[in-house]
């Protein structure tokens, strides 16, 4: 878990965690397994991030790049993970070692990159 935001007068809380550790799946397991109740709450379709970091590597089958970033504000700490590109035409000519600035965008319980650019040295 990353953050976790109570309010017991609404008898709600929210929880950030990282998702290169743990899935949906367990978090919720792992919270009803304490006799609590929990869903997954899909973020709103007009929500996006901005982040930045190192191409670690380029999956051109599976449309994927695997990125050493920085903290993403308000999603999540700093990690390397792979994420799916919309465009894969966007992953052609993209190499380990270069550093590029990328947009996160909802799809479903996950998120996907939008957009992204290298940046030049």
């Amino acid at each position: 878990m990353v953050q976790a935001e109570v309010s017991l007068e609404e008898k709600t809380a929210t929880v950030q965690y990282d998702p290169s550790k743990v899935t949906p799946e367990q978090m919720i397991a792992a919270v009803n397994g304490i006799g609590f109740r929990a869903s997954l709450q899909a973020p709103r379709a007009d929500t996006h991030y901005q982040g930045q970091g190192t191409v670690v590597a380029v999956d051109l089958t599976k449309g994927t790049v695997t990125v050493d970033h920085g903290e993403i504000k308000g999603l999540m700490p700093p990690m390397v993970m792979e994420f799916v590109v919309d465009a894969r035409d966007a992953l052609d000519g993209l190499h380990p070692g270069e550093t590029i600035r990328f947009t996160l965008r909802p799809r479903g319980v996950t998120f996907t990159i939008a957009e992204m650019a290298v940046v030049k040295p």
